[in-house]
């Protein structure tokens, strides 16, 4: 029998959440079969994802995977415990895949819609802001939807605004995905560090969200030095509008869905004694199936659900063969005394000095991204390596740093999933985005890793 790319890409989305949900099953009763059946199943993702990826991400994955292999070897690590390696972000990559199925149930039921047309009435009442409003947008609902806010805030600009700069305002949006980045508990580089540094969310939260409003003060002001040579005002007389079709309560029950969803995180991260990264997957699956059948949509919404897996190793295998890849190195690293002879080079080029070792994380986390490292093996390599005690510093601050690494390096990595996103909306070559990003992002490091630093001075962190 002939098996088509397009069936086995289907099997291939089946087995990523395949994965995810043994992985949540062996998180809330462990089981060692559990572990090796998800440990085996991340395995073959690696294996199909790895020859689906560019030539470039291959060759760093082959680079690392080799030289995880070879540590483990020469460590003599039992060949049960190498397999586990192909599990050890299986955490992360359950976030990505399963965070999206909010986004699944708001568009299934309609509340995106009722979204855009709540900016059309605002801009209808001539209260057009569309900068402003779209970097609001992206900020808010991005702290949830993660990539897919950027796609749906362009389409909501570009139905809804009479008078833009397209490439201005995506550059604009993607300033403001940033900000979520900071202190978002649903995004992949929070979760991780309150992994590597065993933090809590409330440790670090705050000051990351006090970190983000400076950036977005910083975005604000940096916003009228954004200047593509070509990038002709898009000016719409005219277009239709589907309002009148949406009753009014349609925004008030998205908006209560979403702080149904906030508040049951943080409240059941009070209150269980599991981490937060594991309770966001479990809501992830739980809360709009059970809004859902309230709102009796339960047919089509798992329809929606039935595409979505089908088409995510698709649109994700980069991002599976990156999280799977990295978490095998990164035990294998374990194994090693690499952490010691790490943290000595850092506090040995810092001169001991806290801003000086803030300022080096995250001037390693942005060359490295220029060259095509994935933030994830970059922060996963120095996490896994450092000792704060060393450096003077507590865990939270050594996660804040991390954030503020992963955050700036995002913004300028020509490979990012954000960079990559902003310039395929703005139909602009990466190059050109990095040149109009790189004053702003010099602002930010300077800026955010003096921030940091007070915190630090004041003995919050």
């Amino acid at each position: 029998m002939f098996i088509t790319r397009d069936y086995l890409y289907t099997v291939l989305g089946i087995l990523c959440y395949t994965a995810s949900l043994v992985y949540l099953a062996d998180h809330i009763f462990p089981h060692p079969s559990l572990t090796t059946i998800y440990s085996l199943l991340g395995g073959c993702l690696l294996f199909f994802s790895f020859i689906s990826i560019t030539l470039l991400n291959r060759l760093i994955i082959g680079i690392l995977f080799i030289a995880g292999t070879i540590v483990f070897i020469t460590n003599d690590v039992p060949y049960l415990e190498m397999l586990y390696g192909f599990g050890q972000n299986l955490n992360l990559l359950s976030l990505f895949l399963l965070v999206p199925l909010i986004g699944t149930y708001m568009s299934t039921a309609g509340y995106l819609s009722a979204l855009k047309q709540k900016v059309q009435q605002a801009e209808k009442r001539g209260g057009e802001h569309p900068y402003r409003l779209s970097y609001f947008l992206v900020a808010t609902i991005g702290a949830l939807l993660n990539f897919g806010a950027l796609a749906i805030v362009k389409r909501i600009a570009d139905e809804s605004f009479h008078s833009f700069r397209e490439r201005k305002l995506t550059l604009h949006m993607m300033r403001a995905f940033a900000f979520c980045m900071l202190w978002s508990p649903y995004f992949v580089n929070v979760a991780l560090v309150l992994v590597l540094f065993d933090v809590s969310w409330f440790g670090i939260g705050g000051y990351g969200f006090l970190l983000a409003i400076i950036y977005g003060l910083i975005s604000m002001i940096m916003l009228r030095y954004i200047s593509f040579s070509e990038d002709p005002l898009m000016e719409i007389e005219e277009r239709k509008s589907d309002v009148t079709y949406r009753p009014p309560a349609s925004f008030a029950s998205l908006l209560i869905f979403s702080c149904s969803f906030v508040a049951c995180s943080f409240i059941f991260y009070r209150l269980a004694n599991i981490n937060m990264l594991t309770i966001v997957c479990l809501l992830a699956i739980g809360h709009p199936l059970i809004w859902a059948i309230f709102t009796k949509i339960t047919r089509s919404y798992l329809h929606d659900v039935a595409t979505q897996i089908q088409g995510s190793f698709v649109r994700l295998k980069n991002e599976i063969a990156v999280f799977i890849t990295a978490g095998y190195f990164g035990l294998a690293i374990s194994y090693t005394d690499l952490g010691d002879v790490v943290s000595t080079f850092i506090h040995t080029v810092s001169l001991g000095h806290v801003y000086l070792f803030t300022v080096f994380i995250m001037l390693i986390a942005l060359l490295l991204a220029q060259i095509g490292i994935h933030p994830i093996i970059i922060v996963i390599g120095i996490g896994s390596s450092l000792s704060p005690e060393m450096f003077g510093v507590s865990p939270e601050y050594a996660a804040l740093t991390l954030l503020l690494a992963w955050t700036m390096a995002t913004q300028l990595s020509p490979f990012s999933g954000q960079m990559l996103m902003a310039a395929k909306l703005m139909k602009a070559p990466r190059s050109n985005v990095i040149r109009q990003n790189a004053l702003f992002i010099v602002i930010c490091f300077f800026v955010l890793s003096s921030v940091l630093f007070s915190f630090y001075l004041l003995g919050w962190v």
